[in-house]
This record gives structure tokens, C-alpha cells and sequence, in this order.
């Protein structure tokens, strides 16, 4: 028996039921489905990228704006999206038309600090592989602190189940510079480290997802280290468990809507490793309060119990903690939040310029510095590239009121969206 022709006629019967049954209830029928542009993305990916519109679906009045939400989404696509309806006797022809970003994205990366320590190298990230709508990154770092490689691999539907999966890889030797807020060096170690991640995002309820994922974790410090600081090699496995809230409307710039998260992960420890354990929670809430404005409210923390000195949270440089020192910080625990508002200055021809100005503020605990508090101002500019499926490329420098210091960031992240 051939089971695929049994199959596919299934599915055609179930399609001609629907698609006479919807006709008969006097609804507008969708009967076709085209799209012009599509040059670097297979159109069913397209067609996958936009389900459950599909052909023999009902058409509504809001057809035409989920198609856009579902594009814009995906970030393969310029977010300029037209989409043309053509209804005639209860069925509807639809045109899309759109334009692939480029997704071949070489990112040069170099950095130095204040301490003299330095870091170069280039992340790799294809965005769109093969026009599936597919995501892999290979990485390559070398520096003062040592060498490492990144490689990581995400799919948004995974198996065509809609559920999000992703892969990451990272091995190399480190060494970890702890430092206060003050930029004090307090603390550094070498160590030879592996760390392998799985991930899972399935939905099961319109904006509801429940999240899963694996990790391995090897650290093994070097011998003037381990002498040094008396830190212990770190050999673990774990799971993780969470759910995730995501409603977010997609518009040019910016993106508006809820985004939370959180996730308790339990690891074992391999070999003389203990186990260990954390809770992390994400919130952040973009409010489009004028034309094109956005207000975005944000607030992240975690909560762990014997948490090893290699898997210690690193705070600095990122959206939500851009007045400390780029990932210098290392937490135990922490709770940091920010209210930002982002204006738009200039819609050039294929992007975006905005301005951002924040206020953060927030305590981490560690094992060496104790309880630190840290609050202060800020103010950035940021980027969009319509063409290019990156997020913006931002520009920060923010004073840290505690220490009087001040931190100044360039690099490339949504730092006003809340995605």
C-alpha cells in the first residue's frame, strides 16, 4: 500500500469538505495564495511561515494584518509588507508581496577594557539556511583571556509542529575576570571549558508555550587557578522546566506588547561536582504611548542555591544592566530593572534612527562581593536596517551613580524591543 498517496488524498478530502462547507455557510473562502519577491525563501516556507491562513481557510477582516504580524515575525522579511485581496463570489485570491532580507551576517567582534584585556574574533550568522527559515551561527574568539568557539543552531518549527527548537555548542579556553562595580579586579581563574544546550518552545495555548531544555557543563580549571582561588572543577548535567507569555505586536520600528518568562533548572553534579539549582524570571512590556513612540518597562532576576563559580550569572552589557562592566559581574543572584523611551529621529531610505533614554537600577549578590546595589541614567542610539536581519545596531553610555563610573556600549541588540 502506498501510505503517501493515502495520505495526501486524505488531506484533499479534508480540504474539499472544509472549503464546500465554508462556502455553504456563506463565508469568504481563501482559494489562493501568492507571493512575489521571494527570492532567497522557498515559498513553503512562505506559506509554513503564515499557517494557519492557508487556502481553504476562512478570510476575515483581519486576515491581511495577521499575514504582516506573521512575516515581520519571522525577521526574514523587510517589515515593509504589502498584501493585495482580490473576492469574487465568495472566494478570495491573496498577494503578498515582500522582499528577503539578506541573512548572511559577518559580525567582527573587538573589544578592550580598561585593565588592558582584549578580544577579537567574528560570529557567522545565517539566518534563513537554505531558505527554510532556519538559523545557524559558527563563532570564532581569540584574545587575552583565551580562545573559544561558538556554534549554535535554532528552528522556529521544528518538524513543521510549530514548536521552537534549538542547539548550541561552545568549547575553549577562558579565563573569567570577576570584577566589582567599581571596575576593581577581584578575581580570575583559567579554565578549559565545554558546554553543550538543548531547547524546546512548544505552544499550547494561543500565547502560552511551555519551555524544556538540556545542558551539559565542563569546566576544568587550570592548575594555578584551582591553586589560587580554591574553585573546584565543574562537571554537571541538568533539565530545566518554564513557561513563556509572548504577545507582541510587530510595527516599524519598534515592537509593542508582553513578553515573560521563567524557568527552574535542577543539575546534577558528575563525578565530585555538587547539584545545584536556579529560578530565572523575564518581563518586559513595550507601550506604544505617541506615534511610533515606545515605553518599554523591563525586569529580570534569578535565584540560586549552591551555584558554581563557572555558572554564576554575568551581568553587564546587556539590554537591563548597560551601567556595569560587560559581563564582569559575575551573581549568584540579582534583580535588575529599567524603564527606557525610545523616539524615533530619522526614516531614512531603508531604516530606521532612534534615540533611547533609560533609567536602571538593581542589587546582585556574589559569593566575593557580597550585596551591591547600582542605579543610574542613560541615553543611546539605535539603528534598524529594513534589509538586513539583524536587530539594531546600538550605540550606549550610561553613569552608574553608586561609583560614579560610566559605561559605553556599541553592538547589536534590541535594546528597546521587547522580543
Amino acid at each position: 500500500m502506498n501510505y503517501f498517496n493515502l495520505h495526501t488524498k486524505a488531506r484533499l478530502f479534508i480540504f474539499l469538505f472544509l472549503f464546500v462547507h465554508s462556502i455553504a455557510a456563506g463565508e469568504i473562502v481563501i482559494s489562493k495564495i501568492s507571493f512575489i519577491g521571494l527570492k532567497r525563501t522557498r515559498t513553503n516556507t512562505a506559506l509554513q511561515i503564515i499557517s494557519p491562513i492557508s487556502i481553504g481557510a476562512v478570510y476575515t477582516e483581519e486576515t491581511e494584518s495577521r499575514i504582516i504580524q506573521k512575516m515581520r515575525e519571522s525577521g526574514i522579511f523587510n517589515p515593509d509588507i504589502e498584501v493585495n485581496v482580490t473576492i469574487a463570489e465568495q472566494m478570495a485570491e491573496i498577494e503578498i508581496i515582500v522582499k528577503d532580507r539578506w541573512t548572511l551576517i559577518p559580525i567582527p567582534i573587538f573589544s578592550i577594557s580598561k585593565n588592558e584585556t582584549w578580544k577579537a574574533g567574528i560570529l557567522g550568522i545565517e539566518g534563513n539556511l537554505l531558505g527554510y527559515n532556519k538559523t545557524l551561527g559558527l563563532g570564532y574568539f581569540f584574545g587575552s583571556e583565551g580562545w573559544s568557539l561558538l556554534s549554535f543552531y535554532s528552528d522556529d518549527d521544528f518538524l513543521k509542529t510549530f514548536t521552537g527548537f534549538s542547539a548550541g555548542l561552545s568549547l575553549g579556553l577562558n579565563e573569567t575576570i570577576d570584577e566589582n562595580t567599581g571596575e576593581e579586579a577581584i578575581r580570575s581563574f583559567q579554565s578549559d571549558d565545554i558546554r553543550l544546550t538543548l531547547e524546546l518552545d512548544a505552544p499550547v495555548y494561543k500565547k502560552l508555550s511551555l519551555l524544556g531544555g538540556w545542558k551539559y557543563d565542563r569546566s576544568e580549571l587550570r592548575k594555578n587557578s584551582s591553586r589560587e582561588t580554591g574553585i573546584e572543577d565543574l562537571n554537571s548535567t541538568g533539565l530545566s522546566i518554564g513557561a513563556k507569555w509572548k504577545e507582541v505586536y510587530y510595527d516599524i520600528p519598534f515592537e509593542y506588547g508582553l513578553l515573560a518568562s521563567t524557568d527552574y533548572s535542577w543539575n546534577w553534579g558528575l563525578e565530585e561536582s555538587e547539584n545545584y539549582q536556579f529560578i530565572r524570571y523575564k518581563v518586559k512590556w513595550g507601550i506604544n504611548t505617541l506615534w511610533k513612540h515606545l515605553l518599554l518597562l523591563t525586569a529580570e532576576g534569578a535565584y540560586s542555591k549552591d551555584l558554581p563559580v563557572q555558572s554564576q550569572f554575568r551581568l553587564g552589557g546587556t539590554p537591563g544592566s548597560l551601567i556595569l562592566p560587560m559581563e564582569k559581574i559575575g551573581a549568584e543572584e540579582f534583580i535588575t530593572s529599567s524603564t527606557a523611551y525610545n523616539i524615533p529621529l530619522w526614516s531614512f531610505p531603508g531604516g530606521t534612527l532612534s534615540s533611547k533614554a533609560f533609567y536602571e537600577f538593581g542589587n546582585y549578590k556574589s559569593d566575593i562581593a557580597g550585596r551591591t546595589s547600582f542605579h543610574g541614567p542613560g541615553v543611546g542610539l539605535e539603528v534598524f536596517i529594513d534589509d538586513l536581519a539583524i536587530p539594531a545596531i546600538q550605540f550606549t553610555i550610561a553613569w552608574n551613580r553608586e561609583t560614579g563610573l560610566y559605561q559605553f556600549t556599541a553592538g547589536v541588540g534590541m535594546g528597546g524591543n521587547p522580543d
